[in-house]
């Protein structure tokens, strides 16, 4: 029980140390309680503890009208109280909720994630947001790491940590050398690239996502190792000229790369496809898995729609579209 107390002690010295307002308002409120206290107990009779009782609910302007004072020189007093410790006393409350909220924030500021194959999202705008509220849809544990105040999205499955996600400090913190995948949208291609670089370095395994619109800059990412750079200007721009051509292109998408219903999905083959055609795998996936085979990746390249007559190789790796990833490596 001691060390409680003087735990709890220790924590408001530090707080009042930290903000003069609330030790100069805490001393003020204490000696006007203490005097109060003990002029109304001299003049109006009640109890040491009732007089103490008066004097808070006054100053707080509660005011319960259980105890009130009936001589002339008490009602003077019970003025005085409340015009000089009104005041003070929503001083007091405000620095102490401030302090509450700074604390809070802090707390915010040096989280820490703890997970395993996660994915962490460096910068924050709508985008990333979109692709946040997608992951965790999927049931994705996701870390996001952002210079901004907060973020509307809340989940046991997600930690924001505040902070400059260049940082590696800032970095380790969302475990990224334990991540699986980065998606990186900073504030320009610069800070993107900045951020790039600290990532790479920390973890070399991780599939790396960038969005920037500057060819040198894309090319600067190639030569980092950074396969997947999207630009969103150049996306735009095709998918406005492929929407005259093809009206529902908007629809079909939009239900490609939603989690409800048909998705995309991208796997390392099993032996048993190996050396088989690409017309008998697309026949194997249709017939066993209800899923469309539509590309192969070989050697960091993507073959789509590849010839029927092409073999599968070792280490291929196949992108089909399915209502849920099958989980090729489990098969076999």
């Amino acid at each position: 029980m001691m060390s409680i107390l003087l735990r709890a002690l220790l924590k408001a010295l530090r707080l009042f140390r930290e903000r003069k307002a609330l030790l100069y308002s805490g001393i003020y409120l204490v000696s006007l309680w203490a005097v109060s206290t003990v002029l109304f107990h001299l003049l109006e009779g009640p109890s040491i503890l009732d007089s103490l009782y008066w004097t808070i609910t006054t100053t707080a302007t509660v005011g319960y009208g259980d105890i009130v004072p009936k001589t002339t020189i008490g009602k003077v007093l019970s003025m005085v109280v409340m015009v000089s410790g009104v005041g003070v006393f929503a001083l007091f409350v405000g620095s102490v909720t401030d302090s509450m909220v700074e604390r809070a924030l802090k707390g915010m500021r040096t989280a820490r994630a703890s997970f395993e194959g996660h994915v962490v999202a460096c910068g924050w705008d709508k985008r990333v947001e979109i692709a946040v509220r997608e992951l965790l849809s999927a049931r994705k544990k996701v870390a996001v790491v952002a210079d901004v105040d907060d973020i509307p999205i809340r989940g046991e499955d997600l930690v924001f940590i505040r902070g400059d996600p260049t940082s590696d400090e800032v970095l380790n913190r969302a475990d990224v050398s334990e991540a699986s995948a980065v998606l990186i949208s900073g504030k320009n291609d610069v800070e993107s690239l900045l951020i790039a670089i600290s990532v790479k370095k920390l973890n070399e395994r991780a599939r790396i996502v960038c969005l920037v619109s500057d060819p040198r800059v894309r090319e600067s990412l190639r030569k980092l190792g950074i396969d997947q750079i999207l630009s969103i200007d150049e996306f735009t721009g095709l998918f406005l000229s492929r929407s005259v051509h093809v009206p529902q292109l908007g629809v079909f998408l939009g239900e490609l790369m939603s989690v409800r219903g048909m998705d995309v999905h991208q796997e390392g083959i099993t032996r048993e496809l190996e050396g088989k055609k690409f017309y008998e795998v697309m026949k194997i996936f249709k017939e066993r898995y209800e899923a469309i085979p539509v590309a192969i990746v070989r050697g960091g390249k993507v073959i789509i729609n590849p010839s029927k007559e092409e073999e599968l190789r070792s280490g291929d790796e196949i992108i089909y579209i399915s209502e849920e990833k099958l989980g090729l490596e489990k098969i076999g």
